[in-house]
């Protein structure tokens, strides 16, 4: 005893399990499951794979089909006599995962679509189950009943599982796989949604009546009592339960926290234990209990994503991942030593797939959706995922399968979920999803074309031209599309907004008729996507008619800086593994008005934001890999004349202990950008991904944002950099910018300084720009200040020996401004914008000094599909 408790140091083997220190090996071996599944979900991910795979397989590989073969290993790291611990831990997370599986079913979605819902989750439940039954004939004169120290089972039982076994559905997987690409919105995700979820709830149902069977199949009698006990305690549950449960929670003010509870989360979770404890001793099992207390939890005020927040993460991250670690143990695939055995393999594998798929896409094009649209949905409702392979454990444990049917199963559930992503990806790429989504707004415009041809507003803002100055007085941005990516920046964001949606209306001349026509297409009430947001833009960018010409309804002293511009925000949000991220992305579809502004506390403030401006506004919530954030942005629906407005991070102040805060100095543009993506959790290729978008793109990348001591009352000051002597597109698109600015400014009084650096070999551009506005009130030549910079000579390689930005602060700036740079903003236009190397070197030299000097920087793009490419 005394070597025990002194452990190795007093000479104790710690790989021998001892029952009186059974936390000793137990820790090894959670560290060393942990370990490999986490590892392996590092190269899986890379493929779109759920963490599932990566858990099964680590446990195969640890068990006795790969580690196992080495001698001593399994009875050294992985004793019988240890197994014990390590599957209460498993049984224990997943009556936990049943729980948040049981607060993923939204009982009212299901009710706004039982029609589509019922019949396709039916249909893809029915056809596998009667395959099962036939696969179940042949698997149970072969395999079942073969060990005479077994368990002796009756064919009914065997069939019914084998049945279900082939007909489930992995909801969760689902959920992150329609996620991944970006399905969850489409007409094929919602109707996916819906048939999984009765897929899923059906399937429960049938493998507890198989589980019932099994227990009681010495008295037929029982099997009556446990059914009508099971379901007695499913309707206590249901009803006087939950609502007993509500009640409280309403009375205690629960459902308007921002975070539950103690004691509230000590109920609830009182309720599942005592709920799977009752399942467990009738004969039914513990994970059916907690699969109806997850049921009776509200979804009032998004109370189910608040409660899994706060109670997922141990779970998640370590008593799941033991649970399916744990089951691959169990799967020694030795034992498939058999040709036959290899043919029940690839016979299960093809009639669990294409027994879903066929079943799924019939149903759906039923359902008159389109073809590929419908073999999605077959593909997408064939993944088995985390679902099966608890079922299959479940049957293991109570004898109904042996090892090798449950190794011939598993290796059924890896790969029918292995395959789901590709095969979706192959049978419904983007390209095709947008002309489905194309035609089915084109079908929505029909119908509501007379309300979109009342609008009195400018057509010629859709041509989205910008070749020479006089464009300037007809381009028009007709929507700020704003990505958000994290809560850090909101302050900086909202700043610049500032001046490009507000405007203090009362002090215009003449108030032009686009206002209120907009107010009829986006809601100021909700936060919730207007679909007719995608019907407007794309009649306003898409006409071509130019009798309706802006120019036409204005008078001569307004400008086209005067219109109210639509505010749309899109919350990028990072799919993680949380339960909370499947929750809410799977309840994205609901038509409650306030169901976003009620979820998402950035789009709160972003909705106050435009309500105080009286702008337009519209939202959306994305949930993303950092792998597939450009590749969703590069997705959206963006008319041409749009404004995409990507805020972003930039260098940071570090605090010593002193407090004083000090400069953090890159020492090159290498070192910034790394920062810029990690900061912002944005993958290596963000940039080359983000070129494929093909709309107009300005970048803030705020390098003074958690600066504390800044006085926000000094002047503004926004200065225009254009280096280059020939001015392109995007330089002109940054001209418009800085001039809108500079009317909202002087239109609602902001101390705002604006200024334009050229080169002095652009000689004509001050001509050229004070004539367009000459008879414009507000543009007054004191207002901006236009100043020529000399760049340094060239070498003999023709290459300039200092860029443009250090030129402006050494020559014309470091009087002036070298103690207001936290104020100053600088605008470059990013004409070059493609490849893999998408930033110029001006443009590189810039966010370098900015990153060190501490001041904002604004890079623009204009994207012209007629322009030929800027040369760098």
């Amino acid at each position: 005893m005394a070597a025990t408790i002194g452990g190795v140091l007093s000479g104790v083997n710690p790989f021998v399990y001892n029952t009186e220190s059974p936390i000793t090996l137990f820790l090894f071996q959670v560290c060393l499951i942990l370990a490999t599944c986490n590892l392996l979900h590092l190269l899986f991910a890379r493929i779109r794979q759920p963490k599932v795979i990566s858990e099964v397989i680590a446990g195969v590989i640890l068990g006795p089909t790969v580690f196992g073969q080495i001698p001593g290993y399994t009875k050294t790291i992985f004793p019988d006599s240890s197994i014990a611990g390590l599957n209460l831990t498993a049984n224990l997370g997943i009556i936990l995962f049943m729980f948040f599986l049981g607060l993923e079913v939204d009982l009212m979605f299901i009710k706004k679509n039982i029609r589509i819902a019922l019949t396709i989750g039916l249909a893809t439940l029915i056809v596998p189950f009667g395959c099962g039954c036939l696969l179940a004939i042949p698997l149970f004169h072969n395999y079942a009943n073969k060990d005479p120290n077994g368990r002796m089972i009756k064919f009914t039982v065997f069939m019914i599982f084998i049945a279900v076994s082939m007909s489930v559905t992995a909801f969760p997987v689902l959920c992150r796989i329609l996620n991944e690409l970006r399905l969850i919105k489409d007409r094929a995700g919602i109707v996916v949604l819906g048939a999984g979820i009765i897929n899923d709830i059906l399937g429960w149902i049938l493998l507890a009546l198989s589980i019932i069977l099994s227990n009681s199949e010495s008295n037929p009698v029982n099997t009556v009592y446990i059914l009508l006990c099971t379901f007695g305690w499913f309707l206590l549950y249901f009803y006087p339960v939950k609502f007993i449960l509500k009640w409280g929670l309403i009375k205690s003010h629960e459902l308007d926290r921002s975070k539950p509870s103690p004691f509230a989360t000590m109920c609830i979770l009182f309720l599942m234990f005592i709920s799977a404890y009752f399942t467990d001793i009738i004969g039914v099992h513990a994970i059916f209990g907690a699969f109806i207390a997850g049921l009776i939890v509200p979804r009032d005020n998004n109370y189910v994503v608040k409660l899994a927040e706060r109670m997922e993460d141990i779970p998640n991250i370590v008593l799941i991942p033991i649970y399916f670690a744990v089951s691959g143990l169990n799967v020694d695939l030795t034992l498939l030593n058999e040709q036959k055995d290899w043919g029940y393999v690839f016979a299960s594998i093809g009639i669990a797939i294409s027994s879903k798929v066929c079943s799924g896409t019939i149903m759906a094009k039923l359902n008159k959706l389109f073809w590929r649209e419908s073999l999605a949905v077959g593909i997408l409702m064939s993944c088995k995922g985390i679902v099966e392979i608890v079922v299959l454990t479940v049957g293991l444990n109570s004898g109904i399968i042996n090892e090798k049917i449950y190794a011939i199963f598993i290796l059924m559930a890896l790969v029918s979920t292995f395959v789901t992503t590709p095969m979706t990806m192959v049978a419904y790429p983007d390209s095709y999803r947008k002309e489905i989504n194309k035609i089915l707004e084109d079908k929505d415009v029909e119908s509501d074309v007379s309300s979109i041809a009342s609008l009195s507003i400018s057509s010629s803002c859709g041509q989205n031209k910008l070749s020479t100055f006089n464009d300037l007085k007809t381009f028009q941005i007709t929507e700020v599309t704003t990505i958000i990516n994290n809560s850090e920046e909101i302050s900086s964001s909202l700043e610049i907004l500032n001046y490009f949606t507000l405007g203090n209306h009362q002090n215009f001349k003449e108030q032009r008729t686009t206002h209120n026509d907009l107010e009829k297409k986006y809601s100021f009430s909700t936060l919730k996507t207007n679909p007719r947001i995608k019907k407007l833009t794309k009649h306003l960018t898409h006409s071509t008619d130019d009798t309706t010409s802006a120019l036409t309804i204005i008078e001569e002293d307004s400008s086209v800086f005067e219109e109210c511009l639509p505010l749309r925000v899109i919350h990028l949000r990072l799919l993680t593994e949380r339960t909370t991220d499947l929750l809410q992305s799977s309840t994205l579809h609901s038509d409650d008005p306030h169901f976003t502004a009620n979820s998402d506390s950035l789009l709160q403030i972003f909705f106050i934001f435009a309500r105080l401006g009286k702008v337009p506004f519209s939202s959306e919530v994305i949930f993303s890999t950092m792998k597939e954030k450009a590749i969703n942005i590069s997705s959206l629906t963006i008319p041409d004349s749009a404004l995409v407005f990507i805020p972003l991070k930039g260098a940071s102040y570090q605090s010593r202990e002193s407090a004083v805060l000090v400069d953090d100095k890159y020492k090159s543009f290498d070192h910034v950008y790394s920062h810029i993506l990690g900061s912002n959790e944005l993958s290596s290729n963000f940039f080359s991904q983000l070129t494929e978008l093909k709309s107009n793109i300005l970048f803030l990348i705020s390098n003074n944002s958690d600066r504390l001591n800044v006085d926000r009352y000094k002047t503004k000051n926004f200065y225009l950099l254009l280096p280059n002597p020939n001015i392109t597109s995007s330089d002109l698109y940054s001209i418009y910018l800085l001039l809108l600015i500079n009317f909202r400014a002087q239109k609602n009084n902001y101390n705002v300084k604006t200024s334009v650096f050229i080169n002095e070999k652009n000689n004509q551009f001050t001509e050229k720009l004070y004539s367009q506005f000459a008879g414009q009130s507000w543009f007054r030549k004191s207002s901006l200040d236009i100043i020529p910079i000399n760049v340094e000579s060239k070498n003999e390689n023709g290459v300039s020996q200092s860029s443009f930005i250090k030129a402006v602060l050494a020559n014309k700036m470091s009087d002036e401004v070298e103690n207001t740079l936290e104020e100053t903003t600088f605008i470059i236009a990013e004409s070059y914008f493609i490849g893999d190397n998408p930033f110029s070197d001006e443009v590189k030299e810039t966010i370098w000094e900015g990153s060190n000097k501490k001041f904002n920087i604004l890079v623009a793009h204009h994207y012209n599909s007629t322009e030929t490419t800027f040369n760098k």
